[in-house]
């Protein structure tokens, strides 16, 4: 717990990142993809499986613009996710050579 109350701050910030860039894929993929996304919480549904690299595959795009914008989503969804686990590790290290000091 002391873990994550110091890295409260730094953890908020990479919850409000992923979920603006969950809002803002959604959007363009939207705009991108009117075909293919029925509706706005279609879009953020896509976005969040995308983000979290689960990929269902029951609603994807099929123009190439929309796997472009694919591509990047998921390329940049991937160090999103990742940032928890880094910092929640560097806290970890910082308490276990607080604890041997």
């Amino acid at each position: 717990m002391k873990v994550f109350n110091k890295s409260r701050e730094a953890l908020i910030a990479v919850c409000t990142l992923a979920g603006a860039y969950i809002l803002i894929s959604a959007l363009v993929i939207f705009n991108v993809e009117p075909d293919s996304f029925n509706t706005f919480f279609d879009a953020v549904y896509w976005a969040t499986v995308s983000l979290t690299t689960v990929g269902y595959g029951d609603i994807y795009p099929v123009s190439t613009i929309g796997r472009i914008v694919t591509m990047f989503s998921s390329v940049f969804g991937i160090a999103i996710v990742a940032l928890p686990a880094g910092i929640i590790t560097a806290g970890y290290m910082n308490e276990i050579k607080d604890s041997r000091d």
